[in-house]
């Protein structure tokens, strides 16, 4: 009776060990499916035999870990990448140069020293200034423009993360059910770790695993996203990323990784930061030309009044032609010093004194728009290089999961093969033993 009941337990295991196998073959197409193998032991009965002890996904922590954090570093990169590149295109576009601006206006200057009575040319001085801040407030506008498509893409993956979160928050409480009740939980741990991939392209995570089999997930900074069958929900205003847990509320920067990361850094470290240099840009220009200007005088032998007028709380948007100014009004004429110690015009209407104070202003500037452009370039070529990195080390952690986790179509067909022989002699000990029982009986 030990025969067969060891070939039984035998047959058993084996037929477990097929289906195992042929669930792996069936699934080897299944983005996310992690292959199973069936673990026997001996069993403790006095009549021996043997069982399949659990059925077990082959997987690795450390590999998936490696995964999901190189993922979160690409989606970082790419997503900052993207804003990079549309900053750096619209201030380094040759229709919107800051120095062909300026260059028009330099142009407009010297060729009115050649004849400071002109009102022609001092028109044209006029005419290429306002060619100058048209071409701002298109510069400006398209800049505005990103900052209100980040806040609504930002505003798009807050919704997404929050999905996220509370879909593996769900899986979490099927899991702790399931382990509960002794049902297998591979589909559901399969299931859930693509939400987490899915959940580090969203944003950086750390995760720890509870003794019930759930798992809670945090930011990179702590801020909780997942506390076992709970979700936190990620809301944006403005630019601004937080989240909301059990009543308490955490404030996310750019060090969250992932696309909220990369989000919130091009908008902290390249927008922001673009627009604060144009304006004090334009600042320093319109300061540097209307300065030069009241020192000179114009027709009419009144002090130099200003070319540009801004509001300082943002001059980039806000700069614009003196509506005061005409073309007679504008101060070539030099000016001295009388004898009485007053500044007084120095010169008549052909005089030009003033046209060097004035162009030497405008060329004071030359270098800083020059700056800004080269550092935008610099910046995108290091932030792509760090991209192609990160994908080349997500593509490694994909693989090295694959080849631990993923399924071999020849390994489990000699699987098969291998369970299909045990099948077939335990079958045949349990013949052999038939034989046996039946030759003992016709001996009696």
């Amino acid at each position: 009776m030990s025969m067969i009941s060891n070939a039984m337990s035998g047959l058993n295991a084996a037929n477990v060990a097929m289906t195992v196998a042929g669930q792996n073959v069936a699934n080897a197409a299944v983005d996310g499916y992690s292959r199973q193998a069936a673990s026997f032991a001996t069993s403790n009965s006095p009549l021996g035999g043997v069982y399949v002890n659990s059925v077990d996904r082959i997987v690795d922590a450390f590999l998936n870990d490696d995964i999901w954090r190189t993922q979160s570093d690409l989606s970082y990169y790419q997503s900052k990448q993207t804003y990079l590149g549309y900053v750096e295109e619209i201030v380094g576009t040759d229709s919107l140069n800051f120095n062909d601006a300026v260059g028009q206006i330099t142009n407009a200057f010297n060729a009115a020293a050649s004849s400071p009575d002109s009102n022609a040319y001092r028109q044209q001085i006029i005419s290429s200034s306002e060619g100058l801040i048209q071409d701002l407030a298109q510069m400006n506008g398209a800049l505005s423009a990103q900052i209100d498509k980040l806040s609504l893409e930002m505003t798009n993956l807050a919704s997404n993360t929050s999905s996220t979160a509370q879909q593996i928050a769900d899986v979490n409480q099927n899991i702790v059910k399931a382990i509960a009740n002794k049902q297998p939980t591979a589909e559901l741990k399969d299931k859930r770790e693509q939400l987490i991939t899915e959940l580090s392209s969203q944003i950086g995570i750390a995760i720890t695993e509870r003794d019930d089999g759930s798992l809670d997930i945090s930011t990179l900074s702590g801020a909780p996203l997942v506390i076992g069958t709970s979700a936190a929900t990620v809301s944006v205003a403005g630019t601004e990323v937080s989240t909301s847990l059990k009543g308490q509320s955490f404030t996310l920067n750019d060090q969250v990784g992932g696309k909220f990361g990369g989000l919130i850094s091009a908008d902290s470290q390249v927008i922001q930061p673009t627009l604060e240099k144009l304006s004090d840009l334009v600042k320093d220009f319109a300061d540097d030309v209307n300065t030069a200007l009241s020192e000179g005088f114009d027709l009419n032998g009144d002090a130099g009044i200003p070319l540009f007028t801004y509001n300082v709380a943002n001059p980039l948007s806000s700069i614009e032609i003196n509506p005061a100014i005409t073309p007679e009004k504008i101060a070539l004429i030099g000016g001295e010093f009388d004898a009485g110690g007053n500044w007084v015009a120095a010169g008549g209407r052909g005089d030009n004194a003033n046209v060097a104070n004035i162009i030497a202003a405008i060329q004071s500037n030359d270098d800083d728009f020059s700056v800004l452009v080269g550092d935008l370039g610099i910046a995108s070529k290091q932030n792509q290089n760090s991209a192609t990195t990160s994908e080349v080390l997500n593509s490694n952690a994909v693989l090295a999961r694959d080849s631990r986790s993923g399924v071999n179509l020849d390994e489990e067909a000699a699987n098969l093969l291998h369970f299909q022989q045990m099948y077939s002699a335990n079958a045949k000990v349990i013949t052999t033993a038939d034989q046996v029982f039946n030759t003992l009986l016709t001996m009696f």
